[in-house]
């Protein structure tokens, strides 16, 4: 049973309502919502251009209950200048890393990755809100750890988040990563990530892809293509062509 758009439009403006009391230095910028879920983006500026902004989802659960997930993102005009040269087009307004908060502050509290909150239909906004508070809680703590929120700690928060890419729900090595590795002064690091990465694509464009596989090569928008074989060799030499000119830019000639 889908609850309709009209329940999770309420839903949604309450969970906004209390998230902005508990981030009121933040800004929101509108998300959506559809029959069965709904997100928005909460955003903190470290910098001019540079930004980290939590993004709140919610999904239904069964036909009484919902659940709430909340991932980080690093928004970086350094790096995604560098990605958007890279591939010849903008992608400076695209989030470059992102990140599960529940996943990275149990890794830091050396801890198994609880479920996401199973929230029932009738819950009352205490129990919402308390929710929403231990993924403030928790974010908070992941920023401490690192010094705080700031523009100076941002790098070592990324390069953290990238070294733990598997455990902390980020994606496998892409170029994103790649580029904010190298933007955030780490060489050695973006060229080991760019070296998996090529593997990578060498791996499927040999025996295909999983069925679980999800890469930016293979989103428009939030919709996951299912190439053919030819489509993907096509996909594959690209993107390897795309690494091999990131090479010779970490290596040789881009100065950020």
């Amino acid at each position: 049973m889908k609850w309709g758009r009209s329940h999770w439009k309420a839903t949604r403006a309450t969970v906004e309502k209390f998230w902005r009391g508990m981030r009121p230095n933040e800004r929101q910028r509108s998300g959506y919502e559809s029959r069965k879920d709904f997100s928005f983006l909460s955003i903190r500026t470290l910098a001019s251009d540079i930004d980290f902004a939590e993004r709140v989802n919610a999904w239904q659960m069964g036909d009484d209950s919902w659940s709430l997930r909340v991932r980080g993102e690093i928004h970086d005009i350094r790096v995604s200048t560098m990605k958007s040269q890279l591939v010849g087009r903008d992608l400076t307004g695209l989030c470059m890393l992102d990140f599960d908060v529940l996943a990275a502050s149990s890794l830091m509290d050396g801890q198994a990755v609880p479920n996401s909150p199973l929230i029932g239909i009738e819950a009352s906004n205490a129990d919402v809100a308390g929710h929403l508070a231990d993924y403030c809680l928790r974010m908070d703590r992941i920023w401490r750890s690192f010094g705080g929120a700031s523009i100076d700690n941002l790098p070592t928060l990324a390069i953290w988040m990238i070294q733990n890419r598997q455990a902390v729900g980020a994606s496998d090595a892409s170029v994103s990563m790649v580029c904010a590795a190298y933007v955030y002064g780490e060489k050695a690091l973006s060229l080991d990530l760019l070296a998996e990465y090529e593997r990578a694509w060498k791996r499927r464009m040999r025996f295909g892809i999983s069925e679980d596989e999800i890469f930016p090569e293979l989103l428009i928008g939030t919709v996951v293509l299912e190439p053919s074989r030819e489509s993907l060799q096509e996909i594959g030499a690209e993107a390897l062509a795309d690494a091999a000119r990131l090479r010779d830019i970490i290596e040789h000639r881009y100065l950020v």
